[in-house]
Parts: C-alpha cells; structure tokens; sequence
C-alpha cells in the first residue's frame, strides 16, 4: 500500500499544493513550524479519519480562508488504485473513495496507517485512556469484528451516560428511567466483555512480538516485556466472554449507587488499565525515560509486523520527529528496522544529520507550507 500523490489546499498553513511520493522512505525536512507536521496530518486524516492533534476540524483550516480545506490523494494497495477524498467546510464534511461516500472506520480497515509521533513515546506513562487507545488501534488489523463491536460499545455508553445524568437531576427516582438503566447496563456489560476479550486475544499476540522488537532497539540480552490487563485492579491474561461479564457485573453491583450519585458509567472496558512490565516491574515507575520510549517504539514496529501477517499489507508509517527523542544508536536501530520493511514511511526531522540521506528513496524540504523536492509543486487549481 502507498500514497502516489497528495493535493491539499486551504488546509494548516498551505495554501495550494500538489505533490508525489516515493514508495519507500520520504524524509520531510525542515524547521520547527514549517508545515512538516501539517502534511503527516493530512495522510493520518485520509487513513484515519480524524486528525491526532485536534478534535475540530475547524481548527485545521487554513486562517487566511475560512470557506473550509480540501485533501486528496492517489492510494495504490494490491495493483489497485484509489481517490481518496476529504473536504470540510464549517457547514459540510465530505469523505469519498472513489466517488463513493466513506466513513471513518472504513477508512481505518481499508487504508492502514500507524503513526509514531513525540506523544506516542510517553504512552508507558501517560494516562489509562492512553494505553487503552493503543491496544484499540491494534484490535482492528487483527479482528474486523472488533469495530462494529466497538461502535455498539461507545453507542450504549453515550445512551446510558445522558440516562445517569437525568437520574441525577431528578428529585425522585422514575422507575422507568431505572428499568432504562438496567437494561442499557446489561447491553454494556455484554459488549464490554466482547471488547475485553478483543483487548486481551491482541495482546496474547502482540507479546512475543514486543519482546522480540524490543531487544532489536535495545540489545540481545536486555530483559523480558509483558502486558498485564487489568479490570478492577485484578489482573486477567485470558479470559472467556462470560467470567469476563461475571466479573464487570459483580464489579457493577458494587459501584451501581455511586453511578447513580455521580452521573457517570464507572463500569466497562472504559475503565479499565493496561500496564507495561519490565523485567517484572512497573515499567512507568522502574524504568528511564529512554527505555519507556523503547517499550512503544518496540510496540509500533510489532503492530506493523502483525498487520502484515494478517493482511499481507503493511501499513503506511507515519514518523512525526521520533528520531529527536532518541539517541544515536537508538536511532540507527530504528532507521535500519524501518529500511527492513516494505512500508512506505513519511519521517520528519529538523536535524538533516539524524537520517542517512543517502537511505531515503526521496527527501522533501518543507518551508512556510511549501513542499520542495518530491515531483511538480503545483499551485492553484483545487477547490473546496
């Protein structure tokens, strides 16, 4: 899979561009501020759906014209070619593939994409939700049913969220909003448990995996790297469907008076942790900030190669300034696993001596929103 072209217009701080890609490895130089990021954003967004630095879509338009953005690209996977479309004004927003409506999730199964950014490697030690959304992107490279399973999860969990918070405002309990509450809780714990165990089937096979691309980054004879899930402060490694909706219900029958009280679900796959262990610690309290961004480089580079395994596709590799955040021989250990792949990777950097040039397929020097050095700059001729 790879993107062949991109045409932007209006979007962050560029105006009007069109430009080509190498299949391989495009590093996209430049200073801080310049638009490198800005471009990582709009392939996340024609692979994702959504943008990795802002929920608003508003904000992503370019200031100097408010009528909205416009992105498109040229996406080739298995000799197939695509028209991948995305344009948003503050009264429309409008995603096609090949002329034909899409929706994000489609996108997200059809056009894969990881990305490695400076927010990613604090994930060991950043919040629970953090770690969850991580395992979350992993699930759906493996299990197709996981998204549908995950949308009729977050669907309950908004429902029952806007019951509690009527309950609470209530002077007196409606017995009909109680039985509403039961009924939606029992959906949730149900659906609950099938992402759970989505959540813990990806790490039974991310693990051999992590470990494995871990000691690569690091060395041969560094250690061991395990994933615990935890519900409740109790861990579980495997579980079926139903000790898992035992354990959430009876976890429910505890906590169900203060759901009422605070308005809020406290009960789900929502709630729950997922911990990284070096050599049998806690890896965000025992290990260096070094080691911490190892563990996800690690993790990211055993994503790529499970889709792989189970889709024959890699994943496009979208690199926004990791190598920054790592030391030399981290670097060059990272640089020759990602040379390894078939991957076509976007890497950005403001240091030219962090990336080998003479390794890049092609390099791409980016000023105020300007794209120099990979095809024919074209400016004009797109419209929102």
């Amino acid at each position: 899979m790879r993107f062949n072209r991109l045409s932007v217009r209006n979007f962050r701080n560029i105006e009007s561009q069109s430009i080509t890609f190498h299949p391989g490895l495009n590093v996209l130089r430049g200073q801080n501020g310049q638009g490198k990021t800005n471009l990582i954003e709009a392939l996340s967004l024609l692979t994702k759906g959504r943008s990795f630095r802002t929920t608003s879509f508003q904000d992503m338009i370019k200031k100097s014209n408010p009528m909205g953005f416009y992105i498109e690209a040229d996406v080739e996977k298995n000799t197939l070619d695509y028209a991948v479309q995305l344009s948003f004004s503050p009264k429309k927003r409008s995603l096609m593939v090949n002329q034909q409506r899409a929706s994000a999730g489609s996108l997200k199964q059809q056009f894969p994409s990881l990305l490695f950014s400076p927010e990613s490697l604090l994930i060991v030690k950043d919040s629970a939700q953090k770690r969850r959304d991580l395992i979350d992107d992993l699930c759906p490279g493996l299990f197709p049913e996981f998204l549908r399973v995950y949308m009729d999860f977050k669907k309950a969990l908004k429902q029952k969220n806007f019951l509690l918070k009527k309950i609470k405002s209530e002077e007196k309990n409606n017995p009909e909003n109680l039985k509403v509450y039961n009924g939606l809780s029992e959906i949730l714990l149900h659906r609950g448990a099938e992402i759970t165990e989505f959540r813990l089937q990806a790490i039974q096979e991310m693990e051999p995996f992590l470990l494995k691309e871990f000691l690569e980054i690091m060395d041969n004879h560094y250690g061991n790297i395990c994933i615990d899930y935890l519900i409740s402060g109790q861990q579980f490694k495997s579980s079926t469907k139903a000790n898992l909706v035992n354990a959430m219900y009876k976890r429910w029958e505890e906590l169900k008076s203060r759901e009422l009280a605070s308005g809020q679900c406290l009960v789900g796959p929502h709630k729950h942790d997922i911990r990284f262990n070096f050599n049998g610690q806690e890896a965000r309290f025992f290990c260096s900030q070094g080691q911490q961004r190892a563990i996800i480089l690690a993790f990211k580079m055993a994503q790529t190669k499970l889709h792989y395994r189970a889709h024959k596709v890699f994943p496009i590799l979208l690199l926004d300034d990791v190598l920054s955040e790592l030391d030399r021989e981290k670097q060059m250990r990272f640089l020759s696993y990602l040379l390894s792949t078939e991957a076509q990777i976007f890497l950005t950097t403001t240091d030219a001596t962090a990336v080998p040039l003479e390794k890049a397929s092609s390099v791409i020097d980016v000023e105020e929103g300007v794209f120099k050095g990979a095809g024919q700059i074209i400016t004009g001729g797109l419209s929102v």
